[in-house]
This record gives C-alpha cells, sequence and structure tokens, in this order.
C-alpha cells in the first residue's frame, strides 16, 4: 500500500508528522516557545478515512509556517494577518469552497496514488523480476517505517516517563504535609523512607517495583539492626513496611505514581518469640514499685524526675492509661469537673494514640496520698518534665517519652523483670477491673480502647457512672493489714 506523506501510524492512532527543512531550522518557534525540527502531533482519529480529510488543514499550516520561515531567511516581507472583519456569508461561503477543494485535491491525490499502485501490482503480476524487486522494496519501505514508529513510541515513552517521575522524599513531603497528620509519626515514617532511597538507589518513586520493596523487607529481616538487635517482625510490618505502604498507596491514590508496589508485598513471618511469663505486673511487684516510689529523691536526679517516680506509677495503677499519656500531663490537664477530680488525657498536651481527648476520674486513693495538693504546688506547664530543658525545639513530646523510658530502665534496676514494665500496668488495671466486676464499657473508657460493638459507640460514659466503677478497685496497701 503506498504510504500517503506526512501520515504515519502510531499503534491504532494516525499522526501528523512532517520535518521542517534544513536550512529553516531554528526559524519555527512551536508552541513551547523552542525552535523545532519536525512537527509532530496526533490526530485523534483511527480510521485511515478520518485521517486523510483533517491531513490537508495541517499540510497547509505547516506549509504557511515555512512560507514565513523562508521569507525571513531570504530578508523578504512577512505577510501580516488579515484584519479581523465582521461576518460574511459570501467570505464564509467561499473559505468553506477553499477546504472543500483541498479535501477533493486530497483524496484525488489519493486515488491517483492508489491507481499507480494498481498498476504496479498488475505489472508484478507479468514480469516475476519486477515483482521480487518490488516485494523487496516493499519490505524495506515497511523496515524503515516500523523503524522510525518504533523509535517514536520509544521517544513517546520516554517523554511520558520523564513527566510522571517524582523524587521519593518530594512525595513523602507532599504526603505530609496534608492536613491532621502527626508530627511524630511524620518524623518517624521519614526516618523508613529515607532508608528505603538508600537501600535502593532509586530516587524516582514511578520506578520502584514490587520486587524493590520485597528486597528492601528481606534485607530488614536477614540483616539489618537497631542498636545492636535484629528488628523483630513486628517493627519491619507496622513501621517500616507500613509506612512505605501508606504513602506510596496514597501517592497511587493521587494519581502521582502510576500504582503502589507495595500494595501485595506480603508481611514478614518469624517465628513468635518465647515468653517465659505474663505482661501483667504480679501483685508483689507493683508493691515493690510502689514502694520506691516514696522514696524520695535519690542521688543527684533531676527534681521533676523525682516527681515522676513519685505519681506516674501510681497514676498509673489506677488508670491504665498509657505511659506517655501521663508522663506529659500539664498542671491544667488536672481538673474539677462536675464535683469530680480528674485529670485530662488530651492530644493538646503530646501523643494520644487514639487521637481523643478522654477524662479519667482520679481514684481516691491518690487524693487521699495529695496528688491534687502536688498539682496545686506545682508551676504553669507540664508535671514531669522541664520544656526549658528542650535540647531541639522540633523534639515534639520527647522529654515526655524520655521520661517514660527512665522510669522503665528505674523498674528494672528495681528487679521487676516484667515485659515493658510501664505498658504491664495496663494489663494489670484490666486484670482488677475483671477482678472487681468493674464494667467492660468503664474499663475500656479508662483506659481509652476504641470501642468494639456498635452498641457500646452509642451515649455518652457520665463520669459519676466511671467513679462508681473505678472505686470497686481497692485502694492498693503496701503493708498487710
Amino acid at each position: 500500500m503506498t504510504r500517503i506523506p506526512y501520515l504515519i501510524r502510531v499503534q491504532s492512532t494516525y499522526w501528523f508528522r512532517r520535518s521542517v527543512p534544513p536550512e529553516l531550522r531554528g526559524l519555527i518557534i512551536g508552541q513551547r516557545g523552542k525552535a523545532i525540527t519536525e512537527w509532530r502531533y496526533s490526530l485523534g482519529v483511527k480510521a485511515l478515512e478520518e485521517a486523510k480529510r483533517l491531513l490537508p488543514a495541517h499540510v497547509a499550516h505547516s506549509n504557511d509556517a515555512i512560507d514565513r520561515a523562508r521569507a525571513q531567511l531570504t530578508g523578504g516581507a512577512v505577510p501580516k494577518a488579515d484584519p479581523a472583519v465582521a461576518f460574511n456569508p459570501d467570505a464564509e461561503r467561499r473559505a468553506q469552497d477553499a477546504v472543500d477543494e483541498m479535501e477533493r485535491l486530497s483524496l484525488e491525490w489519493a486515488d491517483m496514488a492508489a491507481d499507480a499502485a494498481a498498476e504496479q501490482e498488475a505489472r508484478a503480476e507479468a514480469d516475476p523480476m519486477f515483482a521480487a524487486q518490488l516485494a523487496l522494496r516493499g519490505a524495506a519501505a515497511k523496515l524503515d517505517r516500523d523503524r522510525e514508529d518504533l523509535r517514536l513510541a520509544r521517544d513517546l515513552r520516554a517523554e511520558a516517563a520523564k513527566a510522571a517521575q517524582i523524587d521519593i522524599m518530594t512525595l513523602f513531603d507532599r504526603y505530609a504535609a496534608q492536613p491532621g497528620r502527626s508530627p511524630r509519626t511524620i518524623a518517624q515514617w521519614r526516618v523508613y523512607l529515607e532508608k528505603l532511597v538508600a537501600f535502593t538507589g532509586l530516587t524516582d518513586a514511578s520506578r520502584l517495583t514490587p520486587q524493590h520493596i520485597r528486597d528492601w523487607r528481606n534485607h530488614l529481616r536477614d540483616e539489618a539492626t537497631h542498636r545492636g538487635k535484629r528488628l523483630s517482625a513486628k517493627t519491619i510490618n507496622h513501621s517500616y513496611l507500613a509506612s512505605v505502604r501508606v504513602v506510596l498507596g496514597w501517592g497511587a491514590d493521587d494519581g502521582l505514581i502510576p500504582s503502589n508496589p507495595a500494595a501485595g508485598v506480603k508481611p514478614v513471618q518469624l517465628p513468635k518469640v518465647t515468653e517465659l511469663r505474663s505482661r501483667v505486673l504480679e501483685d508483689d511487684e507493683a508493691k515493690v514499685i510502689l514502694s520506691a516510689s516514696l522514696a524520695g529523691k535519690q542521688g543527684r536526679e533531676a527534681d521533676h524526675f523525682t516527681d515522676a517516680k513519685r505519681w506516674v506509677p501510681w497514676l498509673l495503677c489506677y488508670s491504665g492509661a498509657r505511659v506517655n499519656e501521663v508522663t506529659q500531663l500539664r498542671k491544667e490537664d488536672v481538673q474539677i469537673t462536675g464535683g469530680v477530680p480528674v485529670m485530662l488525657i488530651t492530644p493538646d498536651a503530646g501523643t494520644v494514640k487514639t487521637k481523643e481527648a478522654r477524662r479519667v476520674p482520679l481514684h481516691s486513693d491518690l487524693i487521699a496520698q495529695g496528688f491534687l495538693a502536688f498539682v496545686a504546688a506545682s508551676p504553669d506547664g507540664p508535671l514531669f518534665y522541664d520544656p526549658a530543658k528542650r535540647r531541639k525545639a522540633g523534639a515534639l513530646n520527647s522529654q515526655a517519652r524520655k521520661q517514660g523510658t527512665k522510669l522503665a530502665e528505674w523498674v528494672r534496676s528495681l528487679g521487676v523483670t516484667v515485659p515493658q514494665p510501664n505498658h504491664a500496668w495496663r494489663h494489670r488495671f484490666v486484670t482488677l477491673a475483671q477482678r472487681h466486676e468493674m464494667s467492660e464499657r468503664a474499663s475500656m473508657a479508662i483506659v481509652g480502647h476504641s470501642p468494639g460493638k456498635q452498641h457500646q459507640r452509642y451515649g455518652d460514659n457520665e463520669l459519676p457512672v466511671l467513679v462508681r466503677e473505678l472505686e470497686k478497685i481497692p485502694a492498693f496497701k503496701l503493708t498487710a493489714p
């Protein structure tokens, strides 16, 4: 089949393609304001007849550009555009006649080309040598066209890929900039994304594949360490992989990358760690810790740490709160609400896992021990750390977390071997709630567990009811009755 000039087919769509004459290159400017060496763009149609109908207008447009460039090259005058005129039916008719004539000539030319092809085919039937030459020329021409189409398709894919590139850390920054992100989570996840970049050596998020993520997962499982220890399956799955899966998933959902390469990567499966004892503080262990809390200041320890040792274990004992929820308490968070002394656990003070504030009544034994008097005598601000001693301005809530870490080390120094000594109070509170028949709803409300049943999500947890249920847990006696 004879090829129509300036018309090419890329996959199933017809394109207009015409080279700028070599002597005029540098004089014809494209839509992006740069000199072009060819016109190349899709006609947006798949039918040959439709492409032939559209072709003359594009040929005329490129002819006009060539004429202007040639006039500029030879120093001739560049014709000026006609001034705008009012609508004229006769002018419109003449313009349409011109378009129709161009279309007629184009179709006539196509018919002539088809006739010539038919003549060649007839001659080929009568002359085997000519047929062989014709077939050879046709094969060579097709090969040239295929090569050109392949190059064009490759160029288009390269341009599309370049346009789709987005730096992994730039993608993360865009994710982090969305409202409602936790500053602490963002700070942690940034480290995980940076480790992924360092391991893969890739910066373009669109080039990440599931195999890259699997290789990284296996590296974390088999080789990576933190402070000399191998990473646990929980750390790999819920920290490293989870952060990457969420960020890349957000990028794919927003159309910034083609897909989420971490979506189908399975989590690490490691043998369960053998536990030789319960995670709950036993009564005698609680007694050791609470007795030591009354010892006062030891050596040169900071006053805020002495206060934390004195009160945080007791607050955990009677609330089952998370340790950071208590170590970040401020003076203003201890309140009297409706005649009930409470501690307000709020995201205003720092990190709260559920991102929801809750009021927890203070057990009567805390009041008897003088906790309200301690709060009243404290300066405004955090009760258990001094913000003025913060080393880094951006270290959000780090002091509260560090106090929790120091408390855990102190508990271990007492000979208490329970895993996660701060979190063990949380397990103990739930155990005591069951032992003394506290209502499940009240227990969940006090410790800050999200309701699991639809019915539990209705209504409000009234403070008098929570006080009634909390007081079912008797005051902890350090000496035998």
